[in-house]
């Protein structure tokens, strides 16, 4: 915007492509106190991050124990083996009522 307004106030007969402003940024280094305030900042990012991965990966062993235990207590293995069902057959059963189901 500056170079727009120094061009367009430039006397006739002057070239404005010769003529700009060049702003240069050098921002300052962080304070002491800065540093440990993004310091502290990456670190609590970094614990609730790491606290949030825990919880979820809590809940994959809790989903597979789910079916272990509404196994044993309806106790469906013990009657299909004492009806005279194969292990293998049981199992095959079992994995292609969970494939289809799923």
């Amino acid at each position: 915007m500056s170079n727009a307004i120094l061009r367009s106030s430039l006397p006739p007969g002057k070239d404005p492509t010769k003529f700009g402003i060049t702003a240069y940024n050098h921002p300052l280094n962080l304070t002491k106190e800065q540093l440990s305030q993004v310091a502290l900042m990456t670190t609590s990012v970094d614990v609730l991050v790491s606290i949030c991965v825990i919880f979820a990966m809590s809940f994959v062993p809790a989903s597979f124990v789910v079916f272990l235990i509404q196994e044993r207590v309806t106790k469906a293995k013990h009657m299909q083996f004492i009806s005279g069902v194969q292990p293998f057959l049981y199992w095959l059963a079992n994995f292609v009522w969970d494939m289809v189901r799923h």
